[in-house]
């Protein structure tokens, strides 16, 4: 089993620009899930509608949009202006579910409006990380699970 850090947030969007800018690569994907009909989440170029094997719906009813996008160096000032913009993160108006795959597993994943309790990061996350998240106030504290 990989290890896996909860993570006590203090500040969500500037938490989840540092998950994606941390793990941004050829190889990575990210989910959203939520009320992102309105968004520019899903008209950015490589969207996609449908689970993937790794990114799967956190909420079966009632039936939010899903979108999944490629999380590459390229793509990654797309995806954070249109998440930044005007994506909602306190409410179901917004952001429900996120999630960023790695190398075929996941990375990173905060649901429920990024609830206390579901939070987490797994190994591709450094844990230097996670301690400079901290000492920058985005995170009150992490811990091993």
């Amino acid at each position: 089993m990989k290890p896996a850090y909860r993570l006590r947030i203090k500040n969500k969007p500037q938490l989840l620009v540092a998950m994606m800018r941390a793990l941004a690569s050829h190889d990575t994907r990210i989910s959203f899930e939520g009320q992102l009909a309105r968004t520019a989440l899903v008209n950015l170029d490589g969207a996609r509608f449908d689970e993937t094997e790794v990114l799967r719906r956190g909420t079966q009813q009632p039936r939010l949009d899903f979108v999944v996008l490629p999380l590459t160096p390229a793509s990654l000032p797309l995806v954070e202006k249109a998440v930044i913009s005007n994506v909602a993160f306190s409410s179901s108006a917004g952001i429900v579910h996120v999630q960023i795959e790695t190398h075929g597993a996941i990375a990173f994943a905060a649901y429920d409006n990024f609830d206390p309790e579901c939070v987490v990061a797994y190994s591709p996350v450094p844990v230097g990380l996670l301690t400079e998240l901290v000492e920058n106030h985005v995170l009150h504290s992490w811990e091993a699970v």
